[in-house]
């Protein structure tokens, strides 16, 4: 697996001299549509911090991404399984002075191969229309670099303040193409007829927003590339001392068209936070957190908008709940909700819970 020398690296490194080392396991439950045949998920991360100096510190992670089959899957008799997704990370970070700190990291996640069913609606040569299953099979490799700086008023007042900014670089090499569609009674469907029972089923029903618009753009086989930047910014005050009130903002910048890629949600799987089913514009995300001594409350909502033509928007919110057994050990869980709105007007509904602990030396 390539993950293990890269965890074999990590565990003995922290065992030697790490200040800190911590696991999170995270499943995902997503309704699928048929623009967004996302199936569930299971992420494993492991991340851990060595002390370098007083001034620096260096970061090394690495997560593990399983991925279900999708109902259109199981449905069409595909036998097709997905592979691990994986994504490795290293950075480090300065710390100038006690306000002021920065860090970089570069992350990778090599090529994997994601396969998940979708339901796609016909119209045959005759007039007849029909529904059927469609095959999506998606090989991401993905490459990346971020840089980031952080402000801290670092006081003991009864309000203090922090600011802090990141650019985050990604690059993706996509290849997304549809291997076999077939009908309910088990007949296979060439590529060929396919496109053409689609057309004809979109031009019959001109009222369907953006009809077939991802199954087209999957059956041209093409390979694509996906540059994008995502700036980053957040505020954060802390009032008297045990609650902290944060306001946070994404805006994603592309430089080729996303819609190139059919199936985004494929992509995006077990790459980043949350559950994307498309290429996100902006994001804005409020929290507040307090502790009650040893435990500690963060809530969270979110709301954004995927690129036009891609999707429409996304909203959620979330609870983080932690608590501190020692100085030096914490555990929490995690409860989120999502709801995207897609380019053909169907709701995503999707669901994540997570359980995670960090130990500190």
């Amino acid at each position: 697996m390539r993950l293990r020398p890269f965890l074999t690296l990590l565990v003995t490194a922290t065992a030697a001299t790490a200040s800190s080392v911590r696991d999170e396991a995270v499943v995902n439950t997503v309704q699928p549509t048929a623009a967004n045949p996302r199936s569930s998920s299971f992420t494993d991360s492991l991340n851990g911090s060595i002390d370098l100096s007083n001034e620096w510190t260096l970061n090394l992670g690495g997560s593990l991404t399983m991925q279900g089959r999708t109902p259109a899957s199981q449905r069409g008799q595909f036998p097709e399984s997905a592979s691990v997704v994986t994504v490795l990370s290293a950075g480090a970070d300065w710390n100038v002075n006690e306000n002021l700190a920065v860090g970089t990291e570069l992350h990778l996640s090599p090529r994997s191969t994601q396969y998940a069913g979708t339901p796609v609606s016909l119209r045959q040569a005759n007039g007849t229309e029909t529904s059927a299953d469609a095959l999506v099979r998606s090989q991401t490799s993905q490459t990346g670099a971020a840089f980031s700086t952080s402000f801290d008023t670092a006081g003991d007042s009864a309000l203090e303040w922090s600011y802090g900014a990141n650019v985050d670089y990604s690059h993706y090499e996509i290849e997304q193409n549809i291997p076999r569609v077939r009908l309910a009674d088990g007949t296979t469907v060439s590529s060929t007829t396919v496109r053409q029972d689609t057309v004809s089923y979109c031009q019959a029903h001109p009222r369907v927003k953006n009809c077939g618009q991802a199954l087209l753009t999957a059956l041209q086989a093409t390979p694509v590339t996906l540059d994008s930047e995502r700036f980053s910014a957040n505020v954060s005050a802390t009032l008297f001392t045990d609650t902290d009130v944060t306001l946070s903002g994404d805006y994603y910048v592309y430089q080729q068209n996303p819609a190139q890629v059919g199936f985004f949600t494929l992509v995006a799987a077990g790459r980043g936070a949350g559950v994307p089913i498309a290429p996100l514009r902006y994001e804005v995300r409020p929290e507040v957190v307090h502790r009650f001594g040893d435990l500690s409350a963060r809530l969270w909502v979110q709301a954004g908008e995927y690129v036009p033509g891609t999707g429409q928007s996304t909203a959620g919110a979330g609870l983080k709940l932690q608590y501190k057994f020692t100085k030096a050990f914490r555990s929490w869980v995690t409860l989120s909700g999502q709801r995207d709105v897609d380019q053909n007007d169907q709701i995503t509904r999707s669901g994540s819970v997570a359980a995670g602990a960090a130990y500190r030396w």
